[in-house]
């Protein structure tokens, strides 16, 4: 516990070298990634990152996780997903940095707009998947097949693959997705789940061939 203190008071240093061997650490001393609580506290405080426990993977990666993004808990992402949370401006004179980000030293202030995107719980997200700044959320259980680039938000459950991405179907019917969404299993420690993991281990409920898939007209 001190140790883990420790580390993340010296992580404010804002030493390159440092921090990447401070966050290698922490997730070793604390269990790897899908345990480690002081990683969390780190993504937090000094990225505006949040990242719920038991998920693991690319949402780690500071290099193509953007801040303003939250993660939901029991998340799986491959290593070479990207968030994006900002286009380049084209409606102005120049679409380059050094005209919208101060960290450039030409602008005083930042000059384009910065979008949050929240990911839900028990969200798959494949390799090579792009999330563009036009996505706001992407639904519990959601997901997001290999290469897949995210264009718009994504309902809960569903499915989606290609470029641009489209849903092509739900893992579980409409009512299932409403019981899961009320049990809200993603709430609870993985230590309590262990005494129903038959739950977890098993083709869940109706197979989605012999489903309905649900409204997603909006009516």
């Amino acid at each position: 516990m001190l140790l883990s203190k420790l580390f993340f008071k010296l992580y404010a240093l804002k030493s390159e070298r440092m921090r990447k061997v401070i966050l290698t650490l922490v997730s070793r001393f604390e269990g790897g990634q899908m345990h480690s609580e002081t990683l969390r506290a780190i993504f937090s405080k000094y990225h505006n990152i949040e990242i719920g426990m038991y998920s693991y993977g690319g949402c780690f990666n500071l290099d193509h996780i953007r801040p303003f993004t939250k993660i939901g808990r029991y998340c799986s992402f491959a290593e070479n997903v990207y968030v994006y949370n900002a286009n380049h401006p084209f409606d102005r004179k120049s679409a380059h940095p050094f005209f919208y980000d101060p960290s450039l030293g030409y602008v005083g202030t930042e000059q384009i707009l910065r979008r949050g995107i929240e990911i839900g719980n028990d969200v798959w997200v494949g390799q090579n998947v792009i999330i563009l700044p036009s996505v706001t959320q992407i639904g519990d259980g959601a997901v997001i097949g290999a290469g897949t680039v995210v264009t718009k938000n994504v309902p809960d459950f569903a499915v989606v693959v290609g470029n641009p991405g489209r849903v092509i179907k739900y893992r579980f019917t409409e009512d299932t997705i409403q019981q899961l969404k009320q049990e809200r299993w993603w709430d609870k420690d993985i230590d309590d789940l262990r005494e129903n993991l038959d739950a977890f281990t098993h083709r869940y409920n109706v197979p989605f061939d012999n489903a309905k898939e649900p409204n997603t007209t909006g009516t």
